[in-house]
């Protein structure tokens, strides 16, 4: 993931405060999010040395006052050159699935579990993806309603659509350990 890229692209639709920036850009899979505090602050603040965005401070009466940060021409440039670039999109995802899953590696293994507890892990999983696919499409309907670009959306039915695919196969794989011996 390039933080620096996120934020350039936010950034590209508008001028936004660190929290605005952040939220735009939470993902929640599994309860983690796409970015935190340690990877924002100090990504804007390379980002203003380099040139790539400019901050101004807004005084609030009786609040703290925000730091707005807006793209600047350098920083769209850059950001187009990345958008262009093919860097990072030949990467071979391959056996992805296999070596960062740490289930589908576990799932190699299951016959040496007891059947009920191979029953039982497969079945967190199938929950864990049910939860995520309820979030994801509540996530797509509030963005359909609030007239998010459509091409973000698209990106999100990519993501629902590959969990599922995962719980169609988790199912599957449910119904074979299943069939096995006690």
């Amino acid at each position: 993931m390039s933080v620096k890229y996120m934020i350039l692209g936010s950034l590209m639709f508008s001028c936004s405060h660190g929290y605005e920036i952040k939220s735009q850009l939470a993902q929640k899979r599994f309860g983690e999010f796409g970015i935190n505090d340690g990877q924002l602050y100090p990504t804007l603040k390379n980002l203003e040395e380099e040139g790539l965005v400019v901050k101004t401070v807004e005084h609030q009466d009786g609040a703290p006052s925000r730091h707005v940060y807006s793209i600047t021409d350098k920083g769209r440039a850059d950001f187009g050159q990345w958008l262009e670039s093919a860097d990072g999109e030949d990467r071979a995802f391959r056996y992805d699935f296999f070596r960062k899953d740490i289930f589908c590696i576990k799932s190699n293994f299951l016959r040496f579990l007891p059947k009920k507890k191979a029953v039982e892990k497969i079945q967190h999983q199938i929950d864990a993806v049910t939860n995520t696919i309820a979030d994801l499409k509540t996530a797509r309907s509030h963005m359909i309603e609030r007239k998010v670009d459509p091409l973000h959306i698209k990106v999100w039915e990519y993501g629902i659509m590959n969990y599922e695919t995962r719980l169609q196969w988790l199912n599957d794989f449910l119904k074979e350990v299943q069939k096995w011996r006690k």
